[in-house]
């Protein structure tokens, strides 16, 4: 793998691996507690980071299928939803199923062993500087792929934060 993407994955490995630990030992009831009605539960969350990673990596950057779709994650976890969360409302988040967290995190380990592939085995340093074109068609949105990776770093552990933060909030620091 070349180094600048052994830095990006561990970034992301690191982020998953802790998401791991933060989830460890939480019931169902802790898995789906909102502090608000406002608010994203812990399981969410979890379908939301792998969700992001996938559409990020294999649809935006390799132009390709999503995990999600080519391996039926929507079927295995019965989440009728389009898309990965991103835009959703609080009554649209809430309107959601329960989400199965240990599905959601094998559908999340397949997504992470893909990105560590395309890593190794495609991606050049080359590509970025390459742009990815926003669905939208708006040009202004347009990302070059090293904002992307970035941006998948920075998104992810804020997200793994609040993953963090919720489990506190239950638990109380360190628990």
């Amino acid at each position: 793998m070349k180094p600048f993407l052994k830095i990006v994955d561990a970034g992301l490995k690191e982020s998953f691996d802790d998401l791991e630990e933060a989830l460890d030992g939480l019931s169902e009831d802790e898995l789906n507690w909102r502090p608000t009605l406002d608010s994203n539960c812990v399981s969410w969350l979890v379908w939301h980071m792998a969700r992001v990673e996938d559409n990020w990596v294999n649809i935006r950057l390799r132009q390709g299928e999503s995990i999600w779709d080519t391996d039926s994650w929507a079927q295995r976890l019965g989440i009728e939803v389009q898309g990965n969360g991103w835009g959703q409302s609080a009554q649209e988040m809430r309107a959601m199923q329960p989400i199965d967290v240990p599905t959601a995190m094998e559908y999340y380990r397949a997504v992470r062993s893909g990105t560590t592939q395309y890593f190794e085995d495609e991606m050049q340093e080359a590509d970025l500087e390459a742009v990815v074109k926003h669905p939208s068609g708006d040009s202004r949105l347009d990302w070059t792929y090293d904002k992307v990776l970035g941006h998948l770093l920075a998104e992810e552990a804020q997200h793994l934060g609040q993953v963090s933060y919720l489990r506190g909030m239950m638990r109380g620091l360190d628990k």
